[in-house]
């Protein structure tokens, strides 16, 4: 019953700051009205500033379709002063010193959804599990049911220059990698577990 009235209590405090629709005061929710469009739509924010806003670059986006689902964005991970976005296109590096105008420092084509990442000290992880994924990060995908360049699983990368990444191993898995979770050991610093989420069917046998 304690857990009950706690979350009945949050939702009590949270729901004035996320809508005001239907209380007969929409006109103080900044969302009503708020213009369509792919560039230019209309933002209502809470508690937050707009910096900056920063095009993807021509690899990682379809100008003839703005929707084609092969060039989204997917997942962000972060070392130091650098942001490293994730796309089912690869991952790109971004300096954000200066984060009015972040600096596009390396651009890593390798189609492969989804592309989730995450760092551990000067490893990056890097999830794929389409059946185009190549090992060889090749953008001319694959057609053959069973094949050995193949990428479903996780990519690892050298990042002590974070500029350049650099290959290091791929672990295949059998459902591939949608996305993954990094935990260390506590008894151990120098040990990390990957855990692996892959919804791609089985790999033929």
């Amino acid at each position: 019953m304690r857990r009950l009235l706690l979350v009945a209590l949050v939702l009590t405090i949270a729901v004035p700051h996320l809508s005001s629709q239907g209380s007969g005061s929409s006109a103080a929710d900044p969302r009503v009205g708020l213009r369509a469009g792919w560039r230019d739509a209309g933002q209502a924010a809470w508690n937050l500033r707009l910096l900056s806003t920063s095009e993807r670059t021509t690899d990682f986006f379809n100008p003839s379709d703005p929707g084609d689902f092969n060039y989204m964005n997917s997942d962000l991970a972060f070392r130091g002063q650098y942001v490293i976005q994730g796309n089912f296109r690869g991952f790109q590096v971004w300096d954000v010193t200066d984060p009015a105008h972040p600096t596009l420092t390396h651009v890593h084509l390798c189609p492969s959804m989804q592309s989730d990442v995450s760092v551990f000290r000067n490893l990056l992880f890097v999830s794929g599990e389409s059946l185009n994924g190549r090992v060889d990060c090749g953008v001319q995908g694959i057609q053959d049911t069973v094949s050995a360049d193949r990428l479903r699983g996780i990519r690892i990368y050298d990042i002590s220059d974070v500029t350049h990444p650099r290959s290091v191993a791929n672990v295949q898995t059998c459902r591939g990698s949608h996305t993954h979770t990094v935990v260390t050991d506590p008894r151990d610093t120098g040990a990390v577990f990957v855990y692996v989420s892959g919804q791609a069917p089985v790999r033929s046998p």
